[in-house]
């Protein structure tokens, strides 16, 4: 490539992308599409010169004009905290609506289920006797016992971090195992459902009403 017939056919490109770029914050919008279609250019011309005739001094300019240009092109910006407004008061709540095929048939079908394998532990004695020994039973399903003292067994703060650990962990195995295999998800779905039945089950077998810790912590027994 003769780099002198190069530069001579491409230099008025490159200083009028030059000259855009100082008077970008007041680019109409012909300009603004022209800066972008210079700035495509600039950086082809500087793929080429770079492969097939390297100038330093040339390729020094271009590779500023074509730096300057990007960030003028695709913009710069801090995070800040009305990013994290935005995102809590409109961006996530839009991924829950836009989901909401998936989550509201799985939540209810859960539910469903966790009822299903309640009733059935609370209606068969046997099944109960296989869980635990009487004494168990009655420690685990008496007035303050472990279902029911099971929010002010831990100071608020603690008890907190806790249920959102075991939350984030089965969260975390989901994502991770949903990426390869659909059945181990199944399983740990399964598994909180599962606890969540025995505790429903165990209580209304002894005669009193299921607690509230029961239905709003599922993977209790996972910590």
């Amino acid at each position: 490539m003769d780099l002198d017939v190069f530069v001579s056919a491409h230099r008025a490109e490159w200083d009028r992308l030059e000259a855009l770029l100082r008077r970008q914050r007041r680019l109409s919008g012909a300009e603004a599409d022209e800066l972008v279609t210079l700035y495509q250019r600039a950086a082809t011309h500087l793929s080429l010169i770079q492969s097939s005739a390297p100038d330093p001094q040339l390729t020094g300019r271009l590779t500023h004009l074509v730096a300057r240009a990007r960030s003028a092109v695709t913009g710069t910006r801090r995070a800040s905290w009305r990013d994290v407004t935005r995102f809590l008061t409109h961006g996530f709540p839009a991924a829950v609506y836009r989901s909401r095929h998936w989550w509201v048939p799985t939540a209810l079908l859960s539910t469903a289920l966790a009822a299903l394998i309640g009733w059935w532990i609370g209606t068969h004695p046997e099944v109960q006797s296989s869980i635990a020994a009487p004494s168990e039973l009655r420690e685990l399903t008496r007035p303050g016992g472990q279902y029911e003292t099971y929010y002010s067994s831990h100071p608020a703060a603690s008890f907190a971090a806790q249920v959102w650990t075991n939350n984030a962990q089965a969260a975390a195995m989901c994502l991770v195992l949903g990426a390869f295999l659909c059945f181990p998800v199944l399983w740990v779905l399964f598994q909180n459902m599962l606890n969540l039945g025995v505790g429903i089950g165990l209580m209304s077998s002894a005669g009193g009403s299921t607690p509230l810790s029961v239905w709003s912590c599922p993977t209790a027994s996972w910590s």
